[in-house]
Parts: C-alpha cells; sequence; structure tokens
C-alpha cells in the first residue's frame, strides 16, 4: 500500500469537504486543510482532479490562490 498525506477541500459550490490525496512530500498519512498544507505536499494536490461532488460540482484546486475552484468541461 502506498502512502499519501490528504488535503482536505471545499465544495466551492456546496462547502462540502472532500480529501484530495497527494503523494509530494514526506507522506505521513496526515490530514491537512487547504489552507494549511505544506507547500512540498501542495504541488501534487490535483492528481487525481477533478473530483466529482455529491452535488454534481466538478472541482480542482486552483494553486496560485490555494482555492478549490469550479472546472467546466
Amino acid at each position: 500500500m502506498g502512502m499519501y498525506d490528504t488535503v482536505i477541500v471545499p465544495c466551492p459550490e456546496c462547502g462540502k469537504k472532500e480529501g484530495f490525496q497527494s503523494k509530494s512530500g514526506d507522506c505521513f498519512l496526515e490530514d491537512y486543510k487547504l489552507e494549511n498544507c505544506p507547500n512540498d505536499l501542495f504541488s501534487d494536490v490535483n492528481r487525481h482532479s477533478p473530483y466529482t461532488c455529491k452535488c454534481g460540482t466538478l472541482f480542482e484546486v486552483d494553486l496560485s490562490t490555494r482555492k478549490s475552484t469550479k472546472v467546466v468541461l
């Protein structure tokens, strides 16, 4: 089993929190909030994006602002 850390990201539409996995950094199976996750971990936060929220919104993390953003296909 691979090691990873989780960044908790709120859906930009309904606010439901989703766990984004990152394999960057030391990977201690830790959970981080979007606004305070370490920079080395943050660089890989979109590796499985976009996520689909239960409300139907596709979203990912805008790396420049550290905020969740809706994805329009």
